[in-house]
């Protein structure tokens, strides 16, 4: 009697485990994408993707990577100043989001790298790239190509 309650026990731990897994997580609900545009470039080189995050939310949220089939890779970069007044870029990893506070992909700052495009990037064309966040999940993204920042609000 003691066993099949004992195991009684444990598939109802196990079965709440694997519901409130699948439960969407809601906590950062007021993560927005805004103004998201795309440098133009030909099939096989590479672009820049630029963005603000808005963080509404009381919690910190981490952008952890970024996906696209537009590009073989997908890396967030950042731009920094070498010696003698160069710019370099290098990986960035993780970026936590603050509370209560954007945080803007620009030009020579943060972006998003697109290493070997899959197809030309015109001026005009709308490209699909998914954002990876620690608590929000996936946010999917569409982003205009433009050889300038997009200006207007545009919230994803």
């Amino acid at each position: 009697m003691k066993r099949r309650l004992l195991i009684m026990v444990a598939l109802i731990f196990m079965l709440n485990t694997i519901i409130f897994a699948q439960q969407p997580k809601t906590q950062n609900s007021k993560l927005k994408i805004q103004n998201a545009w795309v440098r133009p470039a030909a099939k096989g080189a590479n672009s820049a993707l630029y963005f603000v995050i808005e963080n509404n939310s009381i919690k910190t949220d981490t952008l952890i990577g970024a996906e696209s089939k537009i590009a073989e890779e997908v890396e967030v970069h950042e731009s920094f100043k070498k010696d003698n007044d160069r710019m370099g870029m290098r990986p960035a990893g993780k970026l936590a989001i603050n509370p209560k506070s954007e945080f803007e992909f620009k030009p020579g700052g943060f972006h998003i790298m697109l290493l070997g495009v899959t197809k030309d990037l015109k001026i005009g064309d709308k490209i699909e790239v998914v954002l990876l966040f620690k608590n929000k999940g996936k946010i999917k993204i569409k982003a205009e190509v433009s050889d300038m920042p997009i200006t207007k609000k545009m919230k994803q």
